[in-house]
């Protein structure tokens, strides 16, 4: 009788922690779309909307979901991805945050087809981010922006982190499709052709380990690349060990999951709401008066903190970490306007 009741304890444990990831959406998620002003073509992307957006003036961090072969910037994600951030939120281990899904053509592999008629990577970064962030109540500020993905969204959210480490604080990948030239050509013959014009150096150009490789010094000093992994195990052990090799740190977590954004999202999401939160950095934001612009009224709400005045943000006006509040904290938040790094 033993193994039959803990059998049932398991059971029932398993059916409430369902049933939690079952609730309604607190906040909401809305279609959009504007016309690129680099392509000049329509960019669609779906974007969540957390609770009270509507009722406050509070200025949010931003999550990029990149979604897998076959989908597009709607489907079950919407539901699951934000869910497993909510619920995060409401025990206690991240607070609110935007989630935008951009469209990555269906199987672009977010990368900007050859023949142009897919550009997934120059509408997240050149069109999308500067869209949501004049568009949107966010955080303007690389160390307040994640990147995420599944399945070749996966593929996506690493290269694109690896390839444009100074955008985004941290990066997660949900069984990544991280395939390979020779895998590519084996398992995705069509796409090698329509995508990559069956050019090899062409897919390097967005290729995660070619920027991984190239990028590694950067790489190295940023938080862990998180690989939570699911039915893809052998290309995602093939990859944590590239990163690792390079000295580039990885939180790698296998589960049970199949090929399931919805199961791994259900299974590590909250986990993974937790990683991220802990590699937001909110202490050196460069928009410290909060009024949504980054410039030279920053400058002057730090040199005003410094002689003594008021902090109405309440963000750390040690901007530079050095124990003291004083003229190289000035100098330091100018350095960050300007584009440098955060201290």
């Amino acid at each position: 009788m033993r193994p039959l009741i803990l059998a049932l304890v398991v059971l029932m444990q398993a059916l409430a922690a369902l049933d939690s990831h079952a609730q309604p959406l607190r906040g909401r998620v809305e279609q959009r779309s504007f016309v690129g002003p680099v392509t000049g073509r329509t960019v669609n992307f779906n974007v969540y909307l957390p609770e009270g957006y509507d009722t406050s003036t509070e200025r949010y961090p931003v999550v990029y979901h990149l979604h897998g072969i076959g989908g597009n910037q709607g489907g079950q994600q919407n539901t699951s991805v934000p869910r497993a951030f909510e619920a995060a939120h409401a025990e206690g281990l991240i607070g609110k945050v935007i989630i935008v899904f951009p469209n990555g053509y269906t199987d672009a592999f977010w990368s900007d087809s050859i023949g142009g008629d897919k550009p997934a990577e120059t509408d997240l970064v050149l069109q999308l981010i500067p869209h949501v962030d004049a568009s949107f109540r966010t955080i303007a500020y690389p160390g307040q922006r994640i990147i995420q993905g599944f399945s070749m969204g996966g593929f996506g959210a690493t290269k694109t982190y690896a390839k444009f480490p100074e955008l985004f604080a941290a990066c997660v990948e949900y069984d990544g499709a991280i395939v390979t030239w020779q895998t590519m050509l084996q398992s995705h013959p069509d796409l090698a052709l329509g995508i990559f014009g069956n050019d090899e150096t062409y897919f390097d150009q967005f290729s995660p380990r070619r920027w991984s490789t190239d990028h590694a010094p950067v790489l190295r000093d940023m938080p862990p690349v998180r690989m939570v992994v699911g039915a893809l195990v052998g290309g995602n052990r093939q990859f944590r060990d590239y990163l690792l090799a390079r000295g580039i740190p990885v939180d790698y977590s296998e589960t049970a999951c199949s090929h399931s954004i919805d199961c791994l999202m259900t299974t590590s999401g909250v986990q993974s709401a937790a990683f991220i939160a802990s590699h937001l950095r909110l202490a050196c934001e460069p928009d410290r008066n909060r009024d949504g612009n980054i410039d030279q009224d920053d400058v002057e709400y730090v040199r005003n903190t410094v002689a003594g005045g008021e902090n109405p943000g309440g963000l750390d006006p040690d901007v530079n970490r050095d124990g003291s509040v004083d003229q190289d904290d000035i100098a330091a938040i100018i350095h960050i306007i300007a584009g440098g790094p955060c201290p």
